[in-house]
């Protein structure tokens, strides 16, 4: 209820305004006529504060208190929601066609997870009088009216794979473009038609988001290197953000071991699947390291068992072990006594990662594996990929409540937060400092 209240909050809000305007103006004394005819007066009255702010109306002089409350705040809350939804349609109507005026400009196209962190990147580090233009054809994006709001921001609700909204938005003129949705396809679409466009603004950059790694890869090895495509920048939020869990939270931290570690993946979905690409592609590791991934084989079977054969056809250039996969839920008691016996008697490091989309069930499964799992799992250093901004808050609740190691054990990553921070340094170029490298 609450999501859609959030979702229509501006049409549910007229229809409460209207309501409790005309249930006030039945109960005092500005409406002469009786009967069925009282309510349709009370309903022109009611209409007309939004339409001419009830300035041939005047305001009654009789009724209950509550009733002349309410129409006082329904006076001037009415015209209120007048103007912002006249300011909404002049802008995605009228303001929209003054965009011949934009220069050096940046286009976001999508508004998804990933074009919100570009965004805020954008607003952040560029000038403070720079010029976004915003394109998604989903009226009822969230995002659209939160991002909306700044005055330098232009918004166009139409399908950014046709040339004539590219066109709209002066893509010709536009300093850069990033494509951030999870369509590779239309992405691709899109970015065909953006480099036939000529001439194009000096120093003009194209990024392109390809959420499939193995198109990503081949692209980047074919396609990309063409001359034609010389501006186009392919780029993957979820290989961005796995690269630096595995390299800033895994390596550089001082989990590995020298004498063998066991890394195990819980889902292999586009993050597991990524996360598996960084320790396989690490040539530092040992011999003796062992990967074991356990997934639903009705979503993410099929490019496991491509990964497994990959790997095969490459074995001399990964080493190590890599366990037959695992079709159990991550929650199952089988998975886990099988996780138990891997590699006995050794006492390798062993690294697990709960990678499935569902940020309660990472939390809850690395939870119930220190406080009932096995010694094997007890004793295991569990990664849990959270999306949520509360990952921190959380963490803080949890640390030393589940194991006294906790900030070492249970690790919660706060992927949105990472995300925006592998954005900023791959995409940007610009350190933690906030310099331009």
């Amino acid at each position: 209820m609450l999501n859609l209240f959030i979702r229509f909050w501006k049409p549910i809000l007229i229809g409460i305004v209207l309501l409790a305007s005309w249930l006030s103006f039945m109960a005092t004394d500005l409406p002469e006529a009786t009967g069925f005819s009282r309510c349709l007066e009370s309903l022109y009255f009611a209409i007309n504060l939004f339409i001419l702010g009830a300035l041939d109306i005047g305001f009654p002089q009789e009724g209950p208190r509550l009733a002349l409350a309410v129409l006082w705040i329904c006076y001037f809350f009415a015209p209120l929601l007048t103007l912002s939804l006249v300011y909404e349609i002049l802008q995605e109507k009228f303001f929209s066609q003054l965009l011949p005026g934009l220069k050096g400009h940046t286009i976001i196209c999508g508004l998804g997870r990933n074009g919100k962190l570009i965004y805020h990147l954008v607003r952040r580090y560029a000038p403070r009088n720079h010029k976004i233009v915003l394109i998604d054809s989903d009226a009822q994006n969230p995002y659209l009216e939160e991002l909306g709001r700044d005055r330098h921001t232009w918004l166009i609700k139409n399908d950014f794979t046709k040339l004539p909204v590219l066109l709209k938005a002066r893509v010709q003129r536009a300093k850069q473009v990033f494509l951030t949705t999870n369509r590779d396809l239309a992405n691709l679409k899109t970015l065909v038609e953006i480099i036939d466009i000529e001439p194009k603004a000096r120093g003009f950059q194209l990024y392109c988001h390809l959420g499939d790694l193995n198109l990503h890869e081949n692209f980047a090895a074919t396609l990309f290197k063409e001359p034609k495509f010389a501006d186009v920048i392919p780029f993957n939020g979820y290989r961005s953000v796995t690269r630096r869990l595995y390299y800033d939270w895994v390596f550089k931290k001082d989990y590995l071991r020298s004498d063998g570690n066991i890394f195990v993946i819980l889902g292999f979905g586009r993050f597991g699947q990524m996360l598996y690409s960084h320790i396989i592609a690490d040539r530092n590791r040992s011999e003796q390291d062992e990967i074991f991934i356990d997934t639903l084989k009705s979503k993410s079977g099929f490019e496991l068992e491509r990964s497994q054969y990959s790997w095969s056809t490459n074995r001399s250039k990964f080493p190590g072990k890599i366990h037959p996969p695992s079709y159990l839920d991550m929650n199952n008691p089988e998975l886990w006594d099988k996780l138990a016996k891997l590699d006995e008697p050794s006492n390798k490091q062993m690294l697990i990662f709960a990678c499935s989309d569902n940020d309660i069930q990472n939390l809850n499964l690395a939870i119930s594996m220190k406080l009932t799992g096995p010694p094997r799992l007890q004793a295991a250093v569990i990664f849990c990929r959270m999306y949520s901004h509360t990952a921190k808050e959380i963490n803080e609740i949890l640390e030393r409540r589940v194991t006294r190691k906790q900030p070492r054990d249970v690790i919660l990553f706060p992927l949105q937060q990472e995300l925006e921070e592998a954005f900023r340094s791959e995409l940007f170029n610009i350190d933690e400092n906030g310099i331009v490298s």
